[in-house]
């Protein structure tokens, strides 16, 4: 793709893809490099895809007129089994453009009224801190700097839009309690007192202390975060969430998910090791775990940590998701409602892109021969 592979290698490369052996391997690596520009905000088009199979063909030995001026090829290979490289590596490629290249027909995504699905954003840095006074700051439109100050904290709003806790002294004792909120559209990070830190997806919240005092370090959270927790093993870390449910911590990475409108909340561990506990239930999650609290909590062993912390690095990952799902995560980052008329599609959907494109990027993404979707200024209907 990149125009760089000597023939010894692409070669190799071809044999490789067309052992039938290696096909399910051989569509991962088509499939992952196209959606490396949907992550990077820069899909390879359509064009580029035809030239890519073009000279595969090419390559395979047809021969140019010899009336006609031979074309600059990409590649050059002289080997037997040429035409059955080329064929199978163009079925390949076909198939990963399916799932995963924009479609031109826009008619399959009809738009209403005067606002488009160009004029609707992807989400900022974005959030409201509300101090132990019940006044208020809002983080996007402050000047960097120091913020304001609790107690002996000092809450600095940094040049990368963050903001960060910064004890100074001896604590009084007193408990000033901070919250920090996110709306639909925005995302934040922070650092706590004690050096955790917190990464916070749109419509989400967290409660904290200004000062973590006592035995413990508690915190309480809703919609979904990515913590980095602070070791100190002499002061566990605690995460309480709105189901009732909590999460003890002693040094680890991990993702929750506990929006309100979800089945259930999720809590990913990334690293470490955490204590998942509600009513009389307790369980240990290790590193690639997941642990689901409902009415009870379950363990899912598998998971894909690339979709789960998809949202913190700057990109939706629909490999394989529900279109519902789908749809609740546009409805948070866009700031829009999803309305379904008729029964629910029963599709599923393939890959990945940046979550720094307008509304009209990702509805040109999902639309196909089975899914028809119309926009009336910000509700987005399934049809």
């Amino acid at each position: 793709m990149e125009n760089r592979a000597t023939e010894a290698e692409l070669k190799a490369l071809l044999e490789f893809m067309t052992d039938a052996a290696h096909e399910s391997e051989s569509r991962k690596l088509i499939r992952d490099a196209i959606a490396e520009g949907y992550i990077s905000g820069q899909p390879m088009q359509e064009n580029r895809l035809l030239q890519i199979q073009e000279t595969i063909i090419n390559i395979a030995g047809q021969q140019a007129s010899p009336n006609v001026a031979p074309r600059r090829r990409l590649f050059s290979i002289r080997s037997a089994g040429r035409l059955k490289w080329a064929a199978a590596i163009v079925l390949i490629l076909g198939a990963a453009s399916w799932f995963l290249l924009f479609k031109q027909d826009t008619g399959s995504a009809e738009i209403s009224n005067n606002l488009t699905a160009k004029d609707i954003l992807p989400g900022t840095n974005k959030a409201i801190l509300t101090l132990a006074d019940g006044s208020s700051i809002v983080l996007d439109s402050s000047a960097t700097g120091i913020i304001a100050q609790q107690g002996t904290a000092a809450i600095e709003k940094q040049s990368n839009g963050s903001i960060v806790y910064n004890p100074n002294g001896t604590p009084d004792g007193k408990v000033m309690t901070n919250t920090l909120r996110t709306p639909k559209g925005g995302q934040y990070k922070l650092t706590l007192p004690d050096g955790t830190r917190v990464w916070m997806n749109a419509a989400s919240s967290i409660t904290y202390p200004a000062i973590f005092t006592g035995k413990k370090r508690s915190v309480k959270i809703a919609g979904e975060l990515y913590f980095e927790v602070a070791k100190n093993a002499a002061q566990p870390f605690i995460v309480e969430v709105e189901d009732r449910s909590s999460i003890e911590v002693l040094g680890t990475s991990f993702n929750i998910n506990a929006y309100d409108n979800e089945s259930n909340s999720k809590t990913t561990l990334i690293e470490g090791k955490v204590r998942i506990s509600k009513g009389d239930q307790s369980e240990i999650l290790q590193p690639g775990q997941q642990a689901r609290v409902g009415d009870a909590i379950t363990i899912a062993p598998k998971i894909d940590p690339d979709q789960i912390l998809a949202w913190k690095n700057g990109h939706f990952n629909f490999e394989n998701m529900p279109l519902v799902e789908i749809m609740r995560q546009l409805e948070r980052w866009y700031d829009i409602e999803v309305r379904y008329e008729g029964p629910m599609p029963a599709i599923k959907f393939r890959g990945k892109m940046s979550r720094g494109v307008a509304l009209a990027d990702v509805i040109k993404f999902l639309s196909d021969n089975e899914l028809k979707l119309k926009l009336e200024n910000r509700i987005l209907i399934v049809q």
